[in-house]
């Protein structure tokens, strides 16, 4: 007998997902020998790999082998906090500020930005008038 989407653990729902990937995945890396555009062809392997790190994540998840996924009480995830090991991480990178080598070098004076958001002027028809108040 099947069970019923209702009565599937987490971990099968990741199971049932990860299959339907590697489906999908097969079928994006076979399309790339049926078809001849270049173009096509770097889409579906494009696709197949994004799949790929997708089924990854699935798998990382059921084996709960990164510490993302890893909790004492069995629910990674499902409180909606953040481990104190992930935030200890974040806090410490905002605190640090970037070494000088890494910092990125300012870019000098920049050309004005064009929009076509911007009112259109000519000396024969002045720009309307603002009001401040």
């Amino acid at each position: 007998m099947q069970q019923t989407e209702a009565q599937m653990s987490p971990q099968q729902h990741a199971q049932r997902i990860a299959s339907m990937l590697q489906q999908a995945q097969q079928e994006c890396r076979a399309d790339v020998g049926r078809v001849s555009d270049p173009q096509a062809m770097a889409l579906f392997e494009t696709i197949a790999e994004v799949l790929g790190g997708a089924i990854k994540a699935l798998e990382h998840y059921q084996n709960r082998s990164e510490q993302a996924w890893q909790s004492s009480q069995g629910s990674a995830g499902t409180s909606g906090t953040v481990s104190p090991k992930i935030r200890a991480d974040e806090e410490r990178e905002q605190e640090q500020p970037l070494p000088e080598q890494q910092r990125p070098k300012p870019l000098g004076p920049q050309p004005p930005v064009t929009t076509d958001m911007a009112t259109d002027i000519s000396e024969h028809r002045p720009p309307p008038k603002l009001y401040t108040e």
